[in-house]
């Protein structure tokens, strides 16, 4: 993000700027920590909590005659550079979106300006994402310049380092990369492990009622598999494919776990070995074996062991493995 705060162009000073990305994606933390790493002013309002266009001139009053407007608090008063961040602008009704265009296009309304040097920002949610939002025509996003703020694994661990937020999440977050951020956003991430972080891992009733209420059913179990075992990176599909001994690791899960949590970790290692196998050609013969390992485990029936292979092209070598395998093909046949 860039402001020209020695600019001279008052148009290039006051184009605002809308960042378009997914909820809890830190566009507005950006914000935030842009003002703040330069001491800028920042004013933050919420449009979609606007009711009426009296939220945005102020109040009527009059005085000789005329009526004249007392702008709402929020609206800045001293001199810039600042910014007015307009956080989750299509979450508002298109009467304020509407009522918004003059302060976009000129940097104030029919009651108040902005004063010099203040910049407005905005932030937004997809609308092809099947968000609650107000689609933004061409009238009002004209008004502003687009940036499109996408997620970074890296960028977002790196922040993750620095704040106090669980070392045990964090390495489960890490080794399950489907987790973050198609099943649950940074913002939702971050706000578990915060609470994480205070609950000891011997607590395992007030950890799995944690992960109950903020995680996805499916990927409860996994969790406190992690949490049980101390975060064995066998645990990840990737690893487990290219182990030496995945009998030690199967035999392990059956004696550290109860049945239950046994085979739900294994059926979390079929769902994840499924995507990693698109391409038969390249499926070594350790990663063979290994499967057939899991498949022939005692725990693993043969109704799902014909829906993993269900999945699997005809031409996969663990067709002819699954034949060659007297405990798995007996319990298909």
């Amino acid at each position: 993000m860039a402001f020209h705060m020695q600019g001279t162009n008052a148009i290039s000073r006051q184009l605002p700027v809308c960042i378009w990305g997914s909820p809890g994606i830190g566009k507005t933390e950006l914000v935030q920590s842009f003002a703040r790493e330069r001491s800028i002013p920042l004013t933050v309002v919420h449009p979609a909590q606007f009711e009426e266009m009296g939220d945005l001139l102020g109040m009527p009053f009059s005085q000789e005659g005329k009526t004249h407007w007392a702008p709402p608090s929020w609206v800045p008063t001293e001199p810039g550079p600042g910014i007015l961040l307009l956080d989750d602008l299509n979450r508002a009704d298109a009467r304020i979106l509407n009522g918004l265009m003059s302060l976009l296009q000129t940097g104030g309304l029919a009651s108040w300006s902005l004063p010099p040097f203040w910049w407005i920002v905005a932030t937004a949610n997809p609308e092809e994402l099947a968000y609650s939002v107000t689609p933004l025509d061409d009238a009002i996003a004209g008004r502003m310049q687009h940036i499109r703020m996408k997620f970074d694994r890296n960028s977002w661990f790196t922040w993750a380092s620095t704040q106090r937020l669980d070392i045990r999440g964090l390495g489960f977050i890490h080794h399950f990369p489907h987790l973050l951020p198609e099943t649950i956003s940074p913002r939702q991430a971050a706000q578990f492990l915060a609470l994480m972080a205070i609950i000891p891992s011997s607590d395992h009733d007030r950890m799995r009622l944690l992960a109950t209420s903020m995680l996805p059913p499916d990927w409860v179990e996994r969790l406190m598999t992690w949490i049980t075992l101390d975060q064995p990176d066998w645990l990840t599909p990737e690893r487990f494919l290219t182990m030496e001994q995945p009998m030690t690791a199967l035999q392990s899960l059956r004696e550290k776990l109860t049945p239950e949590q046994a085979l739900s970790t294994k059926l979390a290692l079929l769902d994840g070995i499924t995507p990693l196998i698109k391409e038969p050609a390249n499926l070594s013969a350790r990663s063979s074996q290994n499967i057939i390992e899991l498949l022939a485990d005692p725990q693993i029936n043969g109704n799902l062991v014909l829906a993993f292979l269900h999945h699997q092209p005809a031409s996969s070598p663990l067709h002819e493995a699954v034949l060659n395998s007297s405990l798995v093909r007996q319990k298909i046949l």
